[in-house]
């Protein structure tokens, strides 16, 4: 609405902002602000001018590398870390590198649910585009997905 641009031509850009929040925290400091007021916490991340930030996802069967900026292996006993805050920024006719890992966001995970008229499992989300050293093939292999809430 705010470019007057047609739906159909837009799609997501993802970009890994390397800052985590801890969702206990978070929700413990919005019951200490009113209605319109900001998180002090809120203070140290970027304001986009478009899109949204998104924090409290989980990675299932990886980890994200903060000095490298792409997704790894999860380290040995790390079953599900967090992601870091991510931008979810809209683009015009957006190409995305083909190099890209196409990975789920599942609001559980359990990755079951009943289809969707779309076809698509209740539980499943989008899909958000991560980059990776590593092949899609692999990812997909070790079924790497992203989660909103951990079971």
């Amino acid at each position: 609405r705010k470019y007057n641009l047609p739906i159909d031509e837009l799609s997501f850009k993802y970009n890994m902002i390397p800052i985590y929040r801890d969702q206990a925290a978070v929700t413990e400091a919005a019951k200490t602000v009113k209605f319109g007021q900001e998180l002090p916490m809120d203070l140290e991340l970027p304001s986009p001018q478009d899109g949204v930030l998104v924090h409290g996802m989980f990675m299932d069967a990886s980890r994200w590398d903060n000095t490298e900026m792409v997704m790894e292996d999860a380290l040995p006993g790390q079953m599900n870390p967090m992601l870091p805050v991510v931008h979810f920024e809209p683009q015009q006719n957006y190409v995305p590198n083909p190099t890209l890992y196409h990975s789920p966001l599942y609001k559980t995970g359990a990755r079951a649910g009943t289809l969707s008229t779309t076809g698509h499992s209740t539980n499943f989300v989008v899909t958000v585009l991560l980059p990776s050293k590593r092949s899609k093939d692999y990812w997909i292999a070790k079924g790497s997905a992203l989660l909103c809430q951990l079971n």
